[in-house]
């Protein structure tokens, strides 16, 4: 497990994403939540029209509770801190597709696909 502290910026993925805010995956499995109000500095009324399950973005960890699940913001992070973060060797995190639910995407195929079988 990496030896990751407060103020640190790391990258995560999306893996759920719920009205109060997202659940991240982040390296060695490690999870954590970005709160809704850490999103971005201004009122967040739709959270699915900033973030999508499956993709990777920075944040700022700002709690790492007993557990080692991390409470992380995006707004925190200032545009120095991204410069640099862009310039360090720690980047992408491997994310395990078990992770993310297709449930959504799969009901939108098959009903695309139906409905090309009626037409013929």
């Amino acid at each position: 497990m990496l030896d990751i502290k407060v103020g640190d910026i790391i990258e995560g993925t999306i893996i759920q994403i719920k009205p109060y805010g997202a659940i991240m995956l982040f390296i060695d499995g490690q999870k954590g939540l970005l709160h809704i109000s850490e999103i971005a500095n201004s009122f967040i009324r739709n959270i699915k029209r900033y973030l999508t399950i499956g993709k990777t973005y920075q944040v700022k960890v700002i709690e790492i509770m007993e557990d080692n699940f991390l409470k992380v913001s995006m707004s925190r992070i200032t545009p120095e801190e991204r410069s640099e973060f862009r310039n360090s060797a720690i980047k992408r995190t491997p994310i395990d597709p078990q992770y993310i639910d297709f449930t959504k995407l799969n009901e939108l195929i098959e009903s695309y696909t139906s409905g090309k079988k009626d037409e013929n």
